[in-house]
């Protein structure tokens, strides 16, 4: 009979599985609409979310590292999917929009991502979907917690 530490390590392992499987799944839909990788979307549909974000408030949004940001944000707006400006009350911080260009691409991935995420989650009953999702998102939240607590 498995122990806890069992299960925990299996589970461990399965959601880094699931990862890399689902990181697979979207570089094949990326690659479909032009966008050079799974990032690149994670970032534009945090920025369609709410417009304006800081680069700050879409680090924290996308857990991408402060050394990452600026670099991945330079990209989008270099392939004409982000502009990026000043913050008004406050010059150094640095504001992130779509750009027409931006929409489209999400606009193109929404077909692909609902088919995906079909056959993705059909395996699932609809409350086993509500209940796997609020799961990850709790696992998530406190993961994020632990990243800034000393061991």
């Amino acid at each position: 009979m498995k122990n806890k530490d069992d299960f925990q390590v299996n589970a461990v392992l399965n959601i880094f599985r699931a990862s890399n499987l689902l990181s697979r799944i979207g570089g094949k839909l990326t690659v479909k609409v032009g966008l050079t990788s799974v990032q690149q979307w994670i970032l534009l549909g945090a920025i369609s979310k709410q417009e304006g974000l800081s680069l700050k408030e879409l680090r924290e949004d996308t857990l991408v590292t402060k050394q990452n940001i600026s670099s991945m944000v330079d990209r989008l707006r270099q392939a004409g999917y982000v502009t990026t400006y000043e913050d008004l009350s406050d010059r150094r911080i640095t504001r992130v929009k779509l750009t027409e260009q931006g929409k489209l691409i999400l606009e193109a991935l929404k077909p692909l991502t609902n088919a995906s995420n079909d056959r993705t989650f059909e395996v699932f009953e609809p409350e086993e979907l509500v209940l796997f999702a609020s799961l990850i998102e709790r696992l998530v939240t406190h993961l994020s917690q632990q990243i800034d607590r000393p061991e």
